[in-house]
């Protein structure tokens, strides 16, 4: 078979194309990056940071090296204590234009800067073996009907929107952040489709959920299971959603991959975070990491205030008081016993991988304790370092990291 004048001309000016692009696309080499731009232990415990958008810097990527990415995208700079960045957050009801229009427009997500210099950062952090994973939903956005529906359906347009931005900019999964009420159904269906899209994308994808402070709290509707007898909570609201979310729908409760706990925002007068990531643990199988959490002061709901050491523990707030079933503690509400529950873990199912979150990575710490500092992302990132065997990055002493 001979190739016409035309076929000829036509693959000629395809193969000068492909050139151009390919010359176009600084490659990523490792040893293009500066010397501070450490990488993360990937193969030992997660320590998962999520990233608020809105509070990412704009930058242009067009034409640079890994290097000048990294020097100009705050993103790119995540210290590498964090072995998972959590991009915040989209809206589930979700749709995406694709790379080529290069817009955020239908997504949610806040970032200033374009679809396609955020994936240059993106790059730049895989290079440095983190993954970073696009967090949807949390405490703003709350229609998730259309996509529950999606996902009892088994497809639809917003399954298939999160599988291509995945594909396209390189998450690498998924963070189900359902905070908008208890039903537990919606939740499912939503659950599912979010995994849907992430076997979609494919690639090793995971998938991800923000467990609710008493979500895994017994309840009157749990008190049939083996692990709630004579266990009533404190609390109401969603405490044990993510209970039931186990009990009633086994299925999706196999999904995920990664559990970050949000063992705060409940104060500290009827709420231990210790508590809360011991029975998420026992919840989910040995194959899902569970990881507990902080928030640096003051939290969302304001009172609880979190130090780095025990010692620190000197006022009002910086001690729980009692765990959500009435036990009385007086115990220290700090990094330190919190990284301690996780490396002292006799759960059955605990996983080697099981560690730490931070909400949030660029979160400014205000408040006061006594003669202690209170906990920053710095400290809590230093301390847990220390105990958790992940890399101390130096960046944690500098601006915004601290």
């Amino acid at each position: 078979m001979t190739m016409t004048t035309r076929a000829r001309a036509v693959f000629g000016h395809a193969l000068i194309a492909l050139a151009a692009i390919t010359a176009a696309a600084p490659a990523l080499a490792q040893s293009d990056l500066p010397p501070e731009a450490l990488s993360t232990k990937p193969d030992g415990r997660y320590y998962t940071g999520y990233y608020p958008s809105w509070s990412d810097n704009w930058f242009d990527a067009t034409g640079k090296t890994p290097g000048q990415v990294y020097a100009a995208s705050k993103l790119a700079r995540i210290p590498a204590t964090y072995t998972h960045v959590n991009a915040s957050f989209a809206n589930p009801n979700f749709s995406w234009g694709g790379l080529a229009a290069n817009s955020w427009s239908g997504t949610g997500i806040d970032f200033t800067a374009t679809p396609k210099d955020i994936k240059a950062a993106i790059d730049v952090l895989h290079m440095r073996k983190m993954k970073v994973i696009l967090a949807v939903g949390g405490a703003t956005y709350n229609d998730w009907s259309p996509l529950a529906a999606e996902g009892a359906a088994g497809s639809g347009p917003r399954i298939t929107a999160l599988a291509n931005i995945m594909k396209d900019l390189g998450f690498d999964g998924l963070d189900v952040d359902y905070e908008a009420d208890a039903d537990v159904t919606r939740y499912a269906n939503a659950t599912r489709a979010m995994r849907k899209a992430v076997d979609l994308a494919g690639g090793g994808r995971i998938l991800a959920m923000a467990g609710w402070s008493t979500g895994a709290d017994c309840i009157a509707a749990t008190s049939g299971m083996a692990d709630c007898a004579g266990k009533l909570s404190y609390w109401g609201g969603n405490a044990g959603r993510e209970r039931l979310l186990v009990r009633d729908h086994a299925d999706v409760a196999k999904m995920f991959d990664l559990v970050n706990v949000m063992s705060y925002d409940a104060r500290y007068e009827h709420y231990d975070g210790v508590m809360a990531y011991k029975q998420y643990r026992s919840l989910f199988g040995k194959n899902t990491v569970v990881s507990i959490g902080f928030e640096p002061a003051p939290e969302g709901w304001a009172g609880g205030i979190l130090v780095v050491n025990n010692a620190d523990a000197q006022c009002t707030g910086s001690r729980i008081l009692q765990d959500q079933y009435g036990k009385n503690l007086d115990s220290p509400y700090s990094v330190a016993r919190f990284n301690l529950a996780v490396k002292k873990s006799k759960s059955a199912n605990k996983n080697p991988h099981d560690g730490a979150m931070i909400w949030s990575i660029l979160k400014t710490a205000s408040g006061n304790c006594g003669s202690a500092q209170i906990a920053s992302p710095g400290t809590v990132g230093q301390k847990s370092a220390k105990m958790l065997g992940l890399v101390n990055d130096p960046l944690l002493n500098d601006a915004p990291w601290k």
